[in-house]
């Protein structure tokens, strides 16, 4: 199997660069001198642009070449020297590079659309390490495009096409699935920018028009919300990377106007369901994904995966097809005799109005002492008492955290998670 390169004419347009529409003929002729200046040797790409027309010739440059684009989990140094030493040979590219080989070829072009070789190694990502150390994920050419042309389906393009205007960085894999992978598989533009300030979302939209399509997280969606602006009115907004609540959906779909989307997978699968938040907590798999629950875990079955994948994730399959997380195995606490659920405590925790932001620690991680809860808690505007009431009135007393720490951020990398390493430093700074 040879997936194309992209599922588009080479006339139409792929990226908005700024007011510039650069159509997938000129990107591709960009691409195509980039990887001919790479040299004759083929090794690995850390992939560092921050630019997204800029990451995205650099994967175009590296699929031409058969080359393995490398995505570190962030970019401090040490992690990105820590994939210098397990790659031995891969190559640093970066915005300046990539913007030489634009300059030297603003006016060529490709007409003709290449297949690439399904087999192709086309990236390693590595996990966020919210749960533990980053961990090497392998996805194939023809796996990414077949979990993209999934995912693509599954969401409400507009018909006459569209624009994309993405928060997350292209490094992350629901960056990459949403503003790299499906401009490629489902035509529709994308905007090179990555706008993270609500005023610059704001503007983005706008430029964007009426198909425009924001991909985002639920910290950058409850950013925009707080920021009282006048919303334009995107075809839908798609969310991931943390949990998102139906009351923030809720709000979201009255400010936008729009149907409010959520991604359920992860680095290790990419896209496997969706939902509508507001409308229902349950998931939809994706055509041709199949999921079989587990007494402590569920096993992922579809074409973009190779093979049987393991999830963490506990599920209850319903009579439509549709399922119902219930949570992690490893997040599932019992004190007291009495059982909840780490992400639904946290959840509770982020309803209360007034807090811009949670995280709960399990009893194990509490400096003092193991059989309470331990929080970090970012609510500059928010009076003890009126939080001590709500915490009376959503939570069982055994699962009241103690201590409660006030903080002026948390430790959240470019895609809004917490790497339990950046939380536990922070706790540790803090008792």
């Amino acid at each position: 199997m040879k997936p194309p390169l992209m599922n588009m004419s080479a006339q139409a347009t792929l990226v908005w660069d700024g007011q510039r529409a650069v159509s997938a003929g000129a990107l591709l002729g960009q691409a195509r001198v980039l990887a001919e200046q790479l040299g004759k040797t083929r090794r690995a790409r850390i992939n560092l642009c921050e630019q997204r027309a800029h990451f995205l010739l650099g994967v175009l440059a590296a699929l031409l070449r058969g080359e393995t684009t490398l995505l570190p989990p962030n970019r401090a140094a040490t992690s990105i020297a820590e994939l210098q030493v397990r790659h031995a040979g891969a190559a640093l590219l970066d915005d300046a590079r990539v913007q030489q080989a634009r300059e030297a070829t603003d006016s060529t072009r490709w007409d003709e659309i290449p297949s690439i070789a399904g087999d192709t190694q086309a990236a390693i990502l590595y996990t966020s390490g919210s749960t533990g150390a980053p961990q090497a994920q392998h996805k194939r050419w023809d796996r990414l495009y077949a979990g993209s042309r999934l995912l693509g389906r599954r969401l409400p393009i507009p018909a006459q096409g569209g624009r994309i205007v993405a928060t997350v960085p292209p490094q992350h894999m629901f960056g990459l699935e949403t503003s790299i992978l499906l401009p490629l598989t489902a035509g529709v533009a994308v905007d090179a920018a990555r706008p993270f300030f609500p005023q610059d979302i704001q503007s983005h939209l706008a430029a964007a028009g009426p198909g425009a399509m924001l991909m985002t997280t639920p910290l950058h969606l409850r950013a925009c919300l707080d920021a009282g602006l006048d919303w334009p009115r995107p075809a839908f907004i798609l969310s991931s990377t943390a949990p998102l609540s139906p009351q923030l959906a809720t709000r979201a779909e009255q400010a936008f106007h729009a149907p409010v989307l959520e991604i359920y997978g992860s680095t290790e699968t990419g896209a496997l369901a969706t939902r509508r938040p507001a409308a229902d907590t349950r998931w939809q798999p994706l055509d041709e994904v199949r999921l079989e629950p587990r007494a402590d875990h569920s096993i992922a079955h579809g074409p973009q995966l190779e093979g049987a994948v393991r999830l963490n994730d506990r599920i209850e399959i319903h009579a439509d097809g549709r399922f119902t997380l219930l949570g992690r195995a490893a997040d599932m606490l019992n004190i007291a005799g009495k059982r909840a659920s780490l992400a639904e405590l946290t959840q509770k925790l982020l309803a209360i109005p007034g807090v811009e932001d949670a995280a709960l620690l399990p009893p194990e991680d509490n400096p003092r002492g193991r059989q309470r809860l331990c929080a970090l808690l970012v609510a500059p505007d928010l009076d003890e008492a009126a939080l001590n009431r709500a915490l009376a009135e959503l939570m069982d007393p055994v699962f009241r955290p103690r201590p409660l720490y006030r903080v002026p951020k948390l430790p959240r990398n470019d895609t809004g998670k917490l790497p339990r390493k950046a939380l536990l430093e922070l706790l540790g700074s803090l008792t």
